[in-house]
């Protein structure tokens, strides 16, 4: 029996067998039926690897039967001879190819220009993930330099497949179609000097795909050949010597949305929007295709109609198919090539929240240590199942994420999945107190934990992984939040607190606070309570800017802390409710309200406290005598040195940093610029970068500032430039814009002369 009924019978029979009708296999592989009964009747001889792998999932096929089916089809893709390697058509050109131009003016540039100075062909290798368009950019490439490369060559290498060609298959397919001789040589040396001599003078271009490995590829690029080689492959081909690689990613939206344009009817535009149907299908190519396609193959079908659809995350994937045209396939073939250890990893990567994660939180769902999670991860990087960012961060994009999440339900069970999800939110939220503690100004000890917490190597390398891991973690916290588990909640939040100080630009510490003051009302513990909304006041006044919802908040606070009976809570709920007033421009209230403040902290003991207080105090001084307030907080200065060891070195720092850098700005509005200089210059020498990055870049800017009006661009700019650099992450974007205005006017090129 010929391969194609051999594939025709088994998959016919295997359908009957599961009591499939056409329609019912069509719906439940998302192959088309037409595409289904093409292979049953032996029209469709070689179907591709993607196809038989949805059909053999929709049948539930496994272990031998599963294999018998895909062999059947890798037969019929076969030559009828072994030793006559297959000749593959060469994809056709796409008439509505979109966008692309720096990718395509990069192919071309280096297969044209560049070819008549290298001894060897170098090739482009475009590499990148499923359904990024390799191939579409490699045709419509090498079909803009025609002139240069009249003839084109093409070989499917079957990288995908279980056996893909051989360095002497890919020669030979090469062969027969440059000479038109059917035959060629049967050894990988006989063919490679046949086709050393074959395009020794032949002007040729030749389009690898999907290749498996670079020993592939080494054959074709014979030294003296000046033609044009254009490799795409899911995988980075890292040792292939001399190429030109470009990573191909997903298209920018409004080249996504031209895409639609060009393929949806403008009949089917009354309702829904592109720019949202762009986005249900992760800007990918073949999505959008796929997408285009479904709609303009249904007239009667709106925007709106097959968005509706796409809308629910577990149908979408389901819903991008168009004849054997399907994503989940195209991700399929990639997935089918991981080991088991790969398999897992990547199916419990859904597990995480977050757009991007890092090999340490990625290693937790697979139960490896960060370096055993980084080797694994360059596997799937290879494949294009998973984007590799800067360090050792990675990115797993959407439909991406939704296909691992199908494959987490179809091969493990739910109480699995729901314990590697329990187990990964215990070991975030460990973590997060473990780095957050960091940061206290007297840290608890190890033992004092839940758990065994994570540690960190140093006080920076915890403040990188809660910026970094923050949709991760926070996610874990409001889950916790939302099972009641208020103990753990409140732990986290107080390993917080005096971190929050530093990463002012996240944003987000007034939602975090608000849940934490929300559980803590939930224990109907006023101490707890007391300090919780002392937290939230803080982040209303310095992340949202809400003073008057800060004082509602402090007043509450405070009358917590009064019935708890506890003198340091009331002093931390009366300096809240000092500086919402002093925001407010209730003066009075604000006076009255330190001096209580600085009296309950006394009574507690809390030096800490009596150093805030002394603080507010100050600046309510300085809305009527600036030249007071400075001599008020060089007095603080020296109080916090008179302190010694009673403070912790942190409360120093950042006390004595912002001491200095208020000094420095009041200054500048004084128009005192040199005594500017030297006050930003102490707050600069009060501690380092890393101990308390936001003060130093204020520090920073305040010094260049001064510096530029003093006329010393050099010194500005710097000053400058540091300033932003410290501030990206630890300020507010309005604050960087203003340091990026500023910088501006002294960037070089602007010339000192014309600088104002």
């Amino acid at each position: 029996m010929s391969p194609a009924g051999h594939l025709g019978t088994l998959l016919r029979r295997h359908r009957r067998a599961g009591d499939l009708t056409l329609e019912a296999l069509s719906e439940r592989s998302g192959i088309s039926d037409r595409t289904i009964s093409d292979i049953e009747r032996g029209v469709s001889r070689g179907p591709q690897h993607r196809t038989m792998l949805a059909l053999a999932d929709a049948l539930g096929l496994q272990g031998t039967a599963r294999e018998q089916l895909l062999e059947a089809a890798r037969a019929g893709r076969q030559p009828a001879s072994q030793n006559e390697p297959p000749m593959d058509p060469e994809p056709h050109r796409l008439a509505d190819f979109t966008g692309r131009d720096a990718e395509i003016a990069a192919v071309v540039a280096h297969l044209v220009a560049g070819g008549a100075a290298r001894a060897t062909a170098a090739p482009v290798v475009l590499c990148g993930a499923p359904g990024v368009g390799k191939t579409s950019i490699a045709v419509e490439a090498l079909h803009r330099c025609a002139p240069a490369k009249p003839r084109r060559l093409f070989v499917d290498l079957g990288g995908l497949d279980v056996v893909p060609l051989s360095p002497l298959q890919v020669l030979q397919s090469l062969l027969r179609q440059l000479t038109g001789d059917a035959d060629v040589p049967r050894s990988l040396g006989e063919a490679a000097a046949a086709w050393r001599s074959a395009i020794a003078a032949a002007p040729a271009a030749v389009l690898l795909d999907d290749a498996a490995n670079e020993a592939q590829i080494r054959p074709v690029l014979s030294p003296g050949w000046q033609g044009a080689v254009v490799v795409t492959s899911r995988r980075e081909l890292a040792g292939l010597e001399g190429a030109r690689r470009l990573a191909v990613g997903h298209l920018p939206r409004a080249e996504s949305v031209a895409l639609l344009e060009r393929i949806v009817l403008p009949s089917q535009r009354g309702t829904g929007n592109l720019e949202e149907l762009a986005h249900y299908c992760n800007d990918i190519p073949l999505a959008l295709r796929i997408a285009g396609n479904r709609l303009a193959s249904r007239p009667g079908w709106t925007i709106e109609d097959l968005v509706r659809r796409l809308r629910i995350e577990e149908r979408r994937l389901g819903v991008l198919v168009a004849g054997d045209l399907a994503v989940e396939s195209a991700f399929a073939l990639s997935y089918g090539q991981l080991d088991g250890d790969g398999r897992k990893l990547f199916r419990r990567l859904s597990l995480l929240d977050g757009s991007s994660f890092g090999a340490r939180v990625a290693g937790t769902v697979v139960g490896l240590d960060e370096g055993g999670a980084q080797d694994l991860l360059d596997g799937l990087v290879g494949l294009g199942l998973v984007e590799s960012l800067h360090g050792d961060h990675y990115r797993l994009h959407d439909l991406l994420r939704l296909f691992a999440a199908s494959r987490l339900r179809s091969e493990e069970t739910s109480e699995a999945v729901a314990e590697h999800r329990r187990h990964l939110r215990e070991w975030l939220l460990k973590a997060t107190i473990a780095a957050g503690s960091c940061f206290e100004p007297r840290r608890r000890d190890a033992e004092a934990l839940p758990g065994t917490a994570p540690g960190f190597p140093s006080d920076d390398a915890a403040r990188r992984w809660l910026i970094a891991e923050a949709d991760h973690w926070y996610s874990a916290y409001r889950a916790a939040a939302a099972r009641a588990d208020h103990s753990t909640v409140l732990a986290v939040a107080d390993s917080l607190h005096w971190f929050s100080d530093l990463w002012l630009a996240w944003g987000r510490w007034h939602e975090l606070f608000a849940v934490s003051a929300a559980a803590a009302a939930s224990l109907a513990d006023p101490l707890q309570q007391a300090r919780h909304l002392g937290y939230l006041a803080w982040a209303q006044l310095t992340e949202s800017f809400d003073p008057a919802a800060a004082r509602t908040t402090a007043e509450a606070a405070l009358g917590a802390a009064r019935e708890a009976g506890d003198a340091q809570q009331c002093g931390w709920a009366g300096f809240y409710l000092a500086w919402s007033s002093l925001r407010l421009g209730d003066l009075d209230t604000a006076t009255r309200r330190a001096d209580a403040a600085a009296s309950d902290f006394a009574a507690a003991g809390d030096v800490e406290g009596q150093l805030q207080a002394r603080s507010i105090r100050t600046d309510i001084r300085s809305k009527g005598d600036p030249e007071a307030a400075i001599s008020e907080y060089r007095e603080l200065v020296d109080f916090v040195r008179q302190s010694g060891d009673r403070l912790p070195r942190n409360i120093r720092v950042v006390t004595e940093t912002n001491a200095h850098a208020i000094i420095a700005s009041t200054l500048l509005g004084l128009g005192d610029f040199e005594d500017a200089v030297a006050a930003a210059s102490d707050a600069l020498s009060a501690g380092t970068p890393g101990e308390f990055p936001s003060g130093q870049a204020a520090a920073h800017r305040h010094r260049g500032l001064a510096a530029l009006a003093l006329g010393r661009y050099e010194a500005a700019r710097a000053d400058l430039v540091d300033a932003l650099a410290l501030g990206t992450g630890t300020r507010p974007e309005v604050w960087l814009d203003e340091v990026r205005e500023a910088l501006a006017s002294v960037m070089p090129g602007a010339g000192e002369a014309g600088v104002s």
